[in-house]
């Protein structure tokens, strides 16, 4: 995987605060901390995704459900599953146990609702949205 991502750019960006906004202020995060916070979440989100997750999901969509890299997908997007999986996990893992914001037995009880979400809103929005603001902020050309 290549550093710099386009696409990977807008959905770290867009999901580091949207996740946090919808489950750690409910749960007693001070909004102000989850604002202060973005840039570091978006950075350490946008790494993990480029050189961890994304090839992890990619080689398990393959192997998996047959995926191959540029395919059409709708609303079931294999790659999307894989990486909203493991990122539903990690991310919270890595800001919330640290700080006691999240106890492990919270971690674990609420990944899958985590992921649900986060796949139910990177598929149908955020990912298209990430390719049309790449395309328009950056030249990315997605047939290339």
């Amino acid at each position: 995987m290549k550093l710099w991502n386009p696409i990977s750019f807008f959905i770290s960006l867009i999901m580091s605060l949207v996740m946090p906004l919808i489950f750690a202020v409910p749960m007693g995060m001070p909004i102000e901390m989850c604002f202060l916070m973005w840039l570091v979440r978006w950075v350490v989100a946008y790494f993990i995704v480029n050189f961890f997750v994304h090839p992890f999901s990619l080689k398990l969509a393959g192997k998996i459900f047959g995926y191959e890299l540029g395919m059409k997908t709708g609303l079931w997007n294999p790659l999307a599953f894989f990486i909203s999986l493991m990122m539903s996990f990690i991310m919270p893992a890595i800001f919330a146990l640290p700080v006691g914001q999240l106890s492990f037995e919270f971690l674990v009880y609420l990944w899958p609702l985590r992921w649900v979400v986060a796949y139910l809103i990177v598929s149908p929005i955020v990912n298209p949205l990430a390719f049309k603001l790449a395309v328009k902020v950056f030249g990315f050309n997605p047939n290339v």
